[in-house]
């Protein structure tokens, strides 16, 4: 059995490795543990996991301070979802993670938000060092491939398996996002994904315009080009672009510039959105280009 001594060593040498501050990783570290005892309950399969932890999946782990899951076979309530809570806290999981509370507090997520669902916030800890447990549970935008098996990496190993949104469905509802919120959105986290995505990962025109046309529609919205809808963003929001990326420790993981930052969402999407890109082709991260595929080769991912 692992204890809970144990583990803080672990990651204050992780830490130090990474070159990251632990308390950081400690929420990590509880998120992505609440996480496995999830997938070890009778509702392993009722969610799908999307958000920060999701991008861990997808070689682009960054802060994050909550799990976001879309319930896809559940029927979602607030009597349902403190159910689940107790369920996870339930598992012993020999990880040295403890959850004192299984009463959570459960929240409607207000309806300016981008997901309506609820929000069920629990505490739970490691050793004598607290954890803040959140989960954002909606119902969400059409996920389209299906959903799909992805591989959270742990921390200290461990890694874990469960139900992810594909990553067209990632890139449509953040996209959706950018073009509906334009200059007015601070979900700059947004624009650091779809880049970081794009740099790394092939992509199918065919899958990923499918995907964003599904949101797009889901919303009551049209898919368009991204660039009329941020015009002059930079000129009003450089500086809190740059005060969120040192905040975030991503000035290494994004653009200088918010206008150079969205000029390569535009690049990568736009030609798409506007249709100018056949289904067949598919996105190169390495020359930042979409190109003809070879028969039977245009997927996503890499």
């Amino acid at each position: 059995m692992t204890t809970d001594q144990d583990v803080l060593q672990a990651l204050r040498t992780e830490a130090r490795r990474r070159g990251r501050n632990l308390g950081e990783l400690l929420v990590l570290y509880g998120l992505e543990r609440t996480l496995d005892r999830l997938t070890r309950t009778e509702y392993a399969d009722a969610f799908v996991l999307k958000g920060g932890v999701l991008l861990a999946a997808f070689d682009q782990r960054r802060v994050t301070r909550d799990i976001d899951l879309q319930a896809t076979a559940i029927e979602l309530s607030p009597a349902r979802l403190v159910a689940v809570v107790r369920s996870i806290a339930a598992v012993d999981a020999a990880d040295g993670l403890v959850f004192d509370d299984v009463d959570p507090r459960v929240d409607v997520i207000r309806e300016d938000d981008e997901y309506e669902g609820l929000r069920a916030l629990c505490t739970a800890r490691l050793g004598r060092s607290p954890l803040r447990v959140q989960l954002d549970v909606s119902t969400g935008d059409p996920v389209w491939p299906a959903p799909q098996r992805v591989v959270v990496p742990g921390l200290l190993g461990d890694d874990v398996t469960i139900l992810g949104h594909p990553m067209p469905t990632v890139i449509a509802e953040k996209t959706v996002t950018i073009l509906q919120r334009g200059t007015t959105s601070t979900r700059w986290r947004d624009y650091v994904d779809v880049v970081n995505l794009a740099r790394a990962h092939t992509f199918s025109a065919g899958e990923l315009r499918h995907a964003a046309r599904a949101v797009a529609a889901h919303r009551g919205d049209e898919l368009r080009p991204i660039a009329p809808s941020v015009a002059g963003y930079g000129d009003v929001a450089q500086g809190t672009w740059a005060a969120w990326k040192a905040k975030n420790d991503l000035v290494t993981r994004s653009e200088e510039t918010l206008d150079d930052q969205v000029s390569m969402i535009v690049r990568f999407l736009d030609p798409l959105y506007a249709g100018e890109i056949p289904d067949s082709h598919t996105w190169n991260p390495d020359f930042q280009t979409w190109e003809r595929s070879a028969p039977g080769t245009s997927t996503t991912g890499r």
